[in-house]
């Protein structure tokens, strides 16, 4: 199961627990004389349990694959999560009290929760382990493809590698096996996890019947950019072959998925509007006191196909901030007000793309529009950068979740890994994940561009 969709069924579980539990805890409190009485509006009260459980938890990482690696880490998020989600319903029985829960109904449906998270996570956790945890790999190739490979994942994500198979010249930080016609052989020794085949040229080089005996005999074989796009959820844009793009499963559209990412885009937009309306006046009227000007800040953008469009933003920095010229905005910027950087930092800022979105110019979900005069930049430095253009730009995507705010050459390259993921794997599934992680990103802060 992928991380994201294995996230959203746990989140799914806990949410049905979480009903289950209440009328649970309320049946054993029925029978026991002078504890509760029936209650007509039990599923109402058990709904808001699991909606502020889900998003407690949500808040807390207890849905990324990424924190639930041992059982004091997974323990002490419960123990937070739990406490959080006390604290939230405790001050929501005090405003509402319609809607609270009697006492010994709510301990012993959270005492349910509490073991059922905790217990789920662990498999999770142990699935994930077993999936690829401390994973015996065993490299076919010696060149770029293999080094950038082990770079990227060797001190980074659980694997192992045990060695490396190819000619005895090659400099990977990984013990010499012995060359490609001993391969059989050292399969048979090593008995590795997997076999990742990551030769830079495999035309004439690449032994097929040697590998289809080992894929049914022995151990996986996968191919170096399925294994990377698999373990890290983005592509090895280093590696990255014209036959990649156009044979790989993915980097298609339908006209149903477009229609239904635009009603999406739509909805989403207009429920905004009216949402949050109130932090957007006063976000407004704050960055007018601080510094006089302008409220909205307006910038051309390339978009969908390379078109250009003016890309609305509240504005973060002082008034003519560019006069000398285009610059990637620095982590400390002194361009940047007081009130600009409070809003960077929640995204704020982004808010007024909703009007961009509404002009169907942006999608909420989609690599980052980036400026002309740095498009042509990075053209020249990163291959195939100019592939984002093929997919409407959005208000946020799968870079801004994963990867830092960055400025320079390098952080685009990065950023462009996941776009590319994005790009290939994209679905309302993962736009719907991708908006979710957002959210909790804006809740705590954590800024990116």
């Amino acid at each position: 199961m992928s991380g994201q969709r294995g996230s959203v069924l746990i989140a799914f579980i806990d949410f049905l627990t979480a009903l289950v539990a209440v009328f649970v805890a309320k049946a054993i409190s029925v029978h026991l004389p002078g504890l509760c009485l029936p209650d007509r509006l039990l599923f109402g009260k058990a709904v808001i349990l699991a909606t502020i459980l889900v998003i407690c938890y949500h808040y807390q990482d207890l849905y990324n694959k990424n924190s639930l690696k041992n059982l004091p880490e997974i323990l002490s998020s419960m123990l937070i999560g739990t406490g959080t989600l006390l604290f939230v319903l405790g001050l929501l029985y005090y405003l509402i009290p319609g809607i609270d829960l009697e006492r010994n109904v709510l301990l012993v449906a959270l005492s349910v929760l509490f073991v059922e998270g905790l217990v789920l996570r662990l498999l999770y956790s142990d699935l994930i382990y077993r999936k690829y945890g401390n994973s015996r790999v065993l490299i076919l190739g010696c060149g770029k493809s293999a080094g950038h490979l082990i770079e990227e994942i060797r001190d980074s994500y659980p694997v192992s590698f045990i060695g490396y198979v190819g000619e005895r010249h090659g400099s990977l930080p990984i013990e010499y096996l012995g060359g490609i016609e001993d391969l059989p052989g050292i399969v048979e020794k090593v008995e590795p996890d997997k076999l990742v085949v990551a030769l830079d040229d495999r035309r004439g080089n690449l032994p097929f019947s040697t590998l289809l005996h080992i894929k049914t005999m022995r151990c996986d074989v996968v191919d170096v950019a399925t294994f990377y796009e698999e373990l890290t959820g983005k592509i090895l844009v280093e590696e990255i072959r014209p036959s990649f793009l156009i044979f790989s499963r993915g980097f298609m559209h339908s006209q149903f998925m477009d229609i239904s990412k635009r009603a999406f885009d739509v909805l989403l937009a207009v429920l905004i509007m009216i949402i949050a309306s109130p932090v957007m006046l006063l976000t407004a009227v704050a960055i007018y006191i601080e510094s006089r000007g302008p409220v909205f800040y307006l910038q051309d953008r390339v978009g969908y196909k390379g078109r250009d469009f003016s890309i609305i933003k509240f504005r973060s920095m002082v008034k003519d901030a560019e006069r000398h010229g285009p610059s990637w905005c620095k982590e400390d910027d002194p361009r940047v007000t007081r009130v600009g950087r409070f809003i960077r930092k929640t995204r704020i800022d982004e808010l007024p793309q909703v009007i961009n979105v509404l002009k169907n110019e942006m999608s909420f979900v989609g690599p980052r529009p980036e400026r002309r005069f740095f498009i042509s930049k990075l053209e020249e430095n990163i291959p195939y950068y100019g592939i984002r253009l093929n997919v409407k730009p959005g208000v946020t995507g799968w870079a801004q979740v994963n990867y830092p705010y960055g400025d320079s050459v390098d952080d685009a390259k990065e950023k462009l890994k996941y776009e590319l993921y994005y790009m290939k794997n994209r679905s309302l599934w993962l736009d719907l994940v991708i908006i979710i992680q957002t959210i909790k990103i804006m809740l705590k802060g954590r800024g990116g561009q």
